[in-house]
């Protein structure tokens, strides 16, 4: 029997710890899950730093550039302050989950009285599955749910823009931010991207010339992965999914391995193979794209807050904020995802509106001057040239 306050009303005691054998005899073999984990952990270093070389590599070239026109600097600063609270707010949370699941392993592994040399990292490793375990603990309940279901679709809104707005600002390496939002959180993942959009100023438009429109492009993978999240996201709302002992993990998995399929294409296959030629195209079926995502997620949430207040109320909500560690990190990561969005939209909305002011009053002024020139600018907009 669990102990009093151990969890709150209504969560059971996981199956896993209710039949367990006694650890066997002798010093254990850990070698696996410590590997698993600890390559884990080095993934995530690896990349989350393969990405900010790459900012840094970006910054000193546009500062070095007599053409380019530098992004303010208090946008640079915000999206890089966001990306720094995320991940220590995140992150914090994550270390608590370990910290209590290798403590609630503990508690109940305490019953066949472990020697010392049991109580290690290895044997826990080893019989917890930390990535269902965490996914279970952030999914299983009403409140919690309506936290982590949000968490699919700024993954989603991540994916789209990657290849929507990523790929012609010449960043071939998409898939880095899939995977760290992946692996250690999405928002982070997202700051760090619009920093590099920031860094990276649009190409200067190919002369105009007919195009032929293709049907068959990386959109249809995207589309793909839209319904291949969406759905999930949807069943996990059912209790069935939450206690099925086989079903849970395999729709779990879905969205992680459907939202990897294209940056990882892009990483694998020959550019020739995907057309980005036609942006027209591409931003007509991209909108369509945001629609389909924005009107589901709508959906889905307007669903959850009903369910999740009819169980709880809002105060139930709330505190599920705070709840457990593992729920707290996907909960704040979806605060900072929110928050990071909202920030982009509105500087970048400003910043577009700064630029039509600015080439409103080039164009006037070229038609008094006879005299041009051409300076590439920076910004959430894909404007190509500036008239100076």
């Amino acid at each position: 029997m669990a102990p009093p306050s151990f969890g709150p009303p209504g969560y059971a005691v996981p199956q896993r710890y209710m039949h367990k054998e006694p650890p066997p005899d002798g010093a254990d073999t850990n070698t696996r899950p410590y590997l698993i984990f600890f390559s884990y952990l080095g993934t995530c270093f690896s990349v989350a730093v393969f990405i900010v070389l790459r900012l840094l590599k970006r910054s000193i070239v546009l500062q070095k550039s007599t053409t380019a026109k530098l992004p303010p600097k208090k946008h640079v600063f915000l999206f890089s302050t966001l990306a720094a609270g995320s991940l220590l707010t995140t992150w914090t949370y994550m270390v608590k989950y370990f910290d209590v699941s290798y403590k609630t392993w503990l508690m109940w592994r305490s019953y066949y009285e472990l020697d010392p040399h049991h109580r290690h990292w290895g044997l826990w490793l080893r019989e917890t599955g930390l990535f269902r375990e965490a996914w279970e603990t952030v999914i299983i309940g009403n409140a919690r749910y309506w936290w982590s279901h949000q968490i699919f679709f700024f993954a989603l809104g991540l994916g789209l823009y990657l290849e929507q707005k990523g790929i012609r600002r010449g960043i071939k390496y998409t898939w880095a931010f899939m995977l760290l939002g992946q692996i250690v959180a999405i928002s982070f993942a997202t700051n760090l991207f619009f920093l590099t959009l920031l860094l990276s100023p649009p190409a200067t438009p190919s002369p105009s010339g007919f195009q032929r429109q293709k049907w068959l492009g990386p959109w249809l993978v995207n589309l793909a992965a839209i319904l291949a999240t969406v759905y999930p996201a949807l069943l996990l709302a059912d209790e069935h999914y939450w206690h099925h002992p086989t079903a849970f993990m395999p729709v779990l998995l879905a969205p992680h391995v459907a939202l990897l399929v294209l940056p990882f294409a892009r990483l694998l296959l020959p550019s020739r193979l995907f057309n980005d030629d036609d942006f027209a195209f591409t931003d007509k079926v991209y909108s369509y794209l945001w629609f389909l995502v924005l009107g589901n997620g709508g959906i889905l949430f307007l669903k959850a807050t009903f369910t999740a207040w009819s169980y709880s109320g809002f105060q139930g909500i709330s505190n599920a904020l705070l709840e457990h560690p593992a729920v707290s990190s996907v909960a704040f990561d979806v605060v900072f995802c929110w928050v990071s969005w909202a920030c982009w939209y509105l500087t970048q909305s400003k910043t577009i509106n700064d630029d039509l002011k600015e080439r409103s009053y080039a164009d006037n002024s070229e038609s008094i001057h006879d005299g041009s020139g051409s300076a590439v600018g920076v910004s959430g907009s894909d404007s190509g040239i500036r008239r100076r």
